[in-house]
């Protein structure tokens, strides 16, 4: 057996074992309909919680479906739908989230400042730790806000780059006494 398949195998016999949702939150036992996995990337786990899921071990994907909430390290990802590609691959393994709006929200640790946004997608890429929100972008931290049709986060830098798209405008709202305290 490849090991590939050795692995998602390993991962298909801990789909009953039970995971916290939430990092500062206490562990929940899954439901009939729920299954929670954890899957490690860059040395932090990565705890899925969805109703249903798929995995095609010869493409390398994990399919995650329904109320589906991502949580690693302070990241927190809710979506409808969940594709997490190149399982096997740190350097290029990528979670595309879709949803009506997908949620996104980030802890800043050593700030303790909180980051959320919604858009159409949300593709965090694990390696560059980066996530790009596509589609009816919003980004809010604090009173800071930033519309636009792509943004694209830094998380480790603390960049944001913002895309208006075809015929668009990027649109934001700046706090100068809270963009300043965001940097002490």
């Amino acid at each position: 057996m490849s090991s590939l398949k050795q692995t998602v195998f390993s991962l298909i016999l801990l789909l009953p074992i039970s995971l916290s949702s939430f990092a500062n939150e206490p562990s929940k036992q899954p439901t009939d309909t729920k299954e929670e996995h954890k899957i490690f990337a860059d040395n932090k786990p990565i705890t899925i919680d969805a109703n249903n899921q798929h995995i095609d071990i010869e493409k390398n994907i994990i399919t995650f479906i329904g109320n589906v909430i991502i949580v690693q390290d302070g990241l927190t990802i809710n979506a409808d739908k969940v594709v997490i590609t190149d399982m096997q691959d740190t350097e290029k393994q990528k979670i595309t989230a879709y949803g009506n709006p997908v949620n996104y929200k980030q802890i800043l640790p050593e700030k303790n400042k909180i980051v959320t946004g919604h858009s159409a997608q949300v593709i965090y890429n694990v390696k560059q730790n980066n996530v790009v929100l596509q589609g009816n972008a919003e980004l809010f931290q604090q009173d800071n806000h930033i519309i636009s049709n792509q943004i694209t986060y830094d998380v480790k830098k603390q960049q944001i780059l913002a895309q208006s798209g075809k015929n668009g405008r990027v649109k934001s709202t700046i706090i100068p006494n809270q963009v300043k305290g965001t940097n002490k």
